[in-house]
């Protein structure tokens, strides 16, 4: 049986190993948790200067992040969207929180697929909304995250 998210995963960096099963189980988890019964994502897994670029291009922020999600479609339960995360900045931030470097992409997946379904993290309530929902998704995929890495510190929403 076919899953009723397509998810396309182009890896532009060398550094890290995607981890493509666990992606594609984390957008299914909160697609699904989120109520969509459709959808379909793109997913780029960068470094940091292709990230960098990206952030300052369409955020205006002279820097390199860890996630930046391009909503693109919702209507009649079917979400849309991309989602670019930084491998780099990921193993940078596992390393200093004690986990994998795949854990903490995954992660990332899972905050961009929360801000393609409408959350927010620009203020303080909404970042303890994500961050319990991050946790949540995580758990179901049997990732053991106390909120203790990086996805929900700053904003990281793309053009919407």
């Amino acid at each position: 049986m076919s899953s009723p998210y397509e998810i396309d995963i182009t890896n532009r960096q060398t550094k890290f190993p995607v981890p493509g099963e666990l992606f594609h189980k984390a957008v299914a988890a909160v697609f699904s948790g989120e109520g969509y019964a459709r959808g379909e994502v793109g997913i780029a897994v960068v470094d940091n200067p292709e990230i960098h670029e990206f952030n300052q291009r369409f955020l205006q922020h002279d820097y390199p992040t860890d996630v930046i999600t391009f909503p693109m479609d919702e209507e009649d339960g079917f979400l849309s969207g991309e989602i670019m995360i930084s491998a780099e900045y990921a193993a940078d931030e596992a390393q200093q929180h004690a986990w994998t470097t795949e854990e903490e992409m995954t992660l990332y997946v899972v905050h961009g697929c929360l801000h393609l379904a409408g959350y927010d993290d620009h203020q303080e309530d909404d970042r303890q909304e994500m961050r319990r929902l991050e946790q949540h998704y995580l758990r179901q995929l049997g990732i053991q995250y106390d909120g203790q890495a990086s996805a929900s510190g700053a904003s990281s929403e793309g053009a919407c």
